[in-house]
């Protein structure tokens, strides 16, 4: 099936360079041209797309507006954003909605390609304003279990959202191989042909206690817990997170 990508670039010149690099790509892209938001969004609303690639700055809305906007009506819509004129202020502002990918111009074409693809495969991210809900929920989680650091993350490690510190660790590769466990665990379920299922996995360390625990079937809590600033009971955690993942699924 084909994959369907909406180029939005006020730059006729720039818009048809990036039509005609990504169809080069083979038939299996079905790719669209609009030159401002608006077209864009009219695009949006005649027919659904895989993929959005935006430039920042345009007439009329501008690039980080019209991702909101077209997450209104497709809340899962992975898109990029293109810029020249990258700043803290758009970096900030480019995190909070949760582009597949963020590039400043000029970039290399190939990480371009890269990025298109590894967005038509990722799993999608969640809207906007229930990461709002899921932040709030994630900090109350961690203060009530009195963990060092929590996190609500993809199973393949990437991060959306954080509360606390992870010092001494690392991160993304600890939450990839906890998430790996997840996904193992879920396939039980799918073994006993039920819809949704809890699972938790934990490690007891020297130093440091984790635990993980699946939203649904590409998103999962996790939460460290530094032994040096006290001991924690598992069936508390569990029970914290338990009640927190019923939040997160109910939200």
């Amino acid at each position: 099936m084909a994959k369907h990508i909406l180029i939005v670039d006020d730059e006729p010149k720039v818009g048809y360079f990036l039509k005609e690099t990504l169809e080069s790509l083979g038939p299996d892209y079905a790719v669209a041209s609009v030159s401002s938001a608006e077209d864009a969004l009219a695009a949006l609303a005649r027919a659904p797309f895989d993929l959005m690639v935006t430039d920042l700055r345009m007439p009329g809305l501008n690039g980080l507006e019209l991702i909101g906007r077209a997450r209104r009506d497709q809340p899962q819509l992975p898109a990029i954003l293109i810029t020249a004129y990258g700043s803290d202020d758009v970096a900030a502002a480019t995190r909070r909605l949760q582009p597949a990918h963020y590039f400043t111009k000029p970039f290399p074409i190939e990480d371009f390609l890269k990025a298109v693809q590894d967005s038509l495969e990722r799993p999608p991210a969640p809207d906007v304003h229930r990461l709002d809900r899921l932040a709030q929920r994630l900090q109350d989680l961690r203060l009530e279990a009195g963990a060092q650091g929590a996190v609500l993350a993809q199973f393949n490690g990437t991060v959306l959202i954080d509360s606390g510190a992870f010092d001494g660790l690392e991160r993304e590769p600890l939450l990839a191989a906890l998430g790996q466990s997840l996904a193992a665990t879920l396939t039980l379920g799918s073994l006993l042909r039920e819809e949704r299922s809890f699972n938790v996995a934990h490690h007891e360390g020297v130093r440091f206690d984790l635990y993980a625990a699946n939203i649904d079937e590409s998103l999962f809590v996790g939460l460290v817990f530094d032994r040096r600033q006290g001991m924690n009971r598992i069936g508390v955690v569990w029970l914290y997170l338990k009640r927190a993942i019923q939040d997160m699924r109910a939200g």
